[in-house]
């Protein structure tokens, strides 16, 4: 592994790391092992597997962060429009379900840029995901209660009090 982080030169692979895949992998990752499995009896094929993912470019993060940020802002600035209606959540808890999301979005693409220069940020990734998961079901879940479930019992209960009178 850390001749791969180092740049899995050719020197370094002649003297460390080819007596190893001679000894351990070429039994099987050779030539006459058919195209589904890998020849690793020549450096190059080597040197393919162990090229090393650098993750997202800065110019694919800018492009998804930009769609991100404005398609899922409108989507919680609907379903936020929708709850802000709903009368069985106080007006603080309100105030601070309809504003979460926004917050967990910045969270989550900011940990994207973060998570590029450093890969200890890749749990603000999943904090921020679940965060925006967790807001949007709850406001999701409150609305619909409050829109199918709730009419009907209310419905229900007052006419059990018409036929009690």
């Amino acid at each position: 592994m850390q001749w791969v982080r180092d740049g899995a030169s050719k020197k370094e692979y002649e003297a460390t790391i080819k007596p190893i895949v001679e000894q351990r992998c070429v039994a099987c990752h050779n030539a006459d092992a058919g195209g589904a499995i890998p020849d690793f009896t020549k450096f190059e094929e080597i040197a393919k597997r162990a090229e090393s993912d650098q993750g997202a470019t800065f110019a694919s993060l800018t492009r998804v962060s930009h769609i991100h940020l404005f398609g899922i802002s409108f989507i919680f600035m609907f379903v936020g429009i929708i709850f802000a209606f709903s009368t069985g959540v106080p007006l603080k808890p309100k105030c601070a379900a309809i504003v979460m999301p926004y917050i967990f979005l910045l969270l989550d693409i900011t940990s994207w840029w973060l998570t590029k220069l450093n890969p200890h940020f890749a749990l603000l990734v999943v904090i921020g995901g679940a965060g925006l998961g967790m807001a949007f079901v709850f406001m999701w879940i409150v609305s619909l209660y409050e829109m199918w479930v709730l009419p009907r019992k209310v419905g229900m209960d007052r006419r059990h009090s018409l036929h009690r009178s």
